[in-house]
């Protein structure tokens, strides 16, 4: 199936959902979890329901995709206060996640960095002021307030259950 097409399929299954509405008020950091994909995830900034239409078209058929409106993924300017303070979060926790926004404005480049020493070299392309996000990995909430999570249907448009 065309991405075109699927886009509209995607769309569709998205639109039963509280996001079109939740995008109204502030963005979302959309997670895309690849249907077998061998845990492969695409990530993107929905800024507001104006750009959903191009989000969708970028979904894979049978992905399960979580829109997060909250905090829990931080998005910041970068600065090298940032970097200290990313890096302690790594030496907390290792399942975190560290990207910067592309010149598209939508796709989010991320690495899941285990070491501080990772997080210097994710960063050490970056200029002070370009857009991070950070954060836990997060889970597939669907509180339709904070979150919002679905599996799209497959190309041939049934929504089954993938080991995501």
């Amino acid at each position: 199936m065309a991405r075109v097409a699927y886009a509209a399929v995607a769309l569709q299954a998205i639109a039963g959902t509280a996001v079109r509405h939740l995008l109204a008020s502030r963005p979302a950091v959309v997670l895309e979890r690849i249907a077998r994909g061998a845990g492969m995830t695409s990530w993107y900034l929905c800024a507001d329901a104006s750009v959903l239409d191009e989000v969708a078209s970028r979904l894979r058929p049978g992905s399960c995709v979580s829109f997060y409106f909250d905090d829990r993924i931080r998005d910041a300017a970068y600065t090298s206060e940032l970097l200290v303070e990313i890096q302690r979060l790594t030496a907390e926790d290792i399942d975190i996640v560290f990207g910067a926004l592309a010149p598209d404005g939508i796709d989010i480049h991320v690495d899941y960095p285990s070491t501080p020493g990772e997080v210097a070299d994710d960063a050490a392309e970056l200029s002070t002021g370009a857009r991070v996000f950070f954060g836990l990995v997060p889970a597939r909430d669907n509180d339709g307030v904070d979150a919002v999570t679905l599996n799209l249907p497959d190309a041939d448009g049934v929504v089954r259950s993938h080991p995501h």
